[in-house]
């Protein structure tokens, strides 16, 4: 029996492509055993990913605790010198304005004044009018 060409049923291709066969299928399962190494693979990937991420944000978390505790005793250093600071302020204030309570009026009414006239000086209330004759 010959084929649409005239050549006989037995070509050479047909016969190379019936031997790749078992060749192919061979390969097919070495691919499939091959995306599963690598899935295996990923997934102790991601855990040890995972593992060093968990790691890094512990160690992070420790750092930036010793750093912030740092700070705060700092502040609570400087707090406590700027309160015994502001309480001798406070108690010499006391006895500027025993002394003399006329002048320590005078200066707040003073204080008072230039306030007020640095906070409304900042709004100019400042009309132009333009005479039409």
């Amino acid at each position: 029996m010959t084929n649409a060409y005239g050549s006989p049923n037995d070509d050479p291709i047909r016969s190379a492509a019936e031997k790749a066969e078992p060749a192919a299928s061979e390969m097919k399962v070495q691919a499939k055993r091959s995306a599963k190494d690598a899935k295996k693979a990923a997934v102790a990937a991601s855990g040890a990913i995972a593992e060093a991420a968990t790691t890094l944000a512990r160690d992070t978390r420790v750092i930036v605790e010793e750093k912030v505790g740092k700070a705060k005793a700092s502040a609570e250093v400087q707090y406590d010198r700027l309160m015994k600071e502001a309480r001798v302020r406070a108690r010499e204030a006391d006895v500027l304005v025993h002394e003399r309570p006329y002048a320590a009026l005078t200066a707040a009414a003073l204080a008072g004044f230039l306030i007020g006239h640095l906070i409304s000086s900042s709004k100019s209330n400042v009309v132009y009018l333009r005479d039409d004759r």
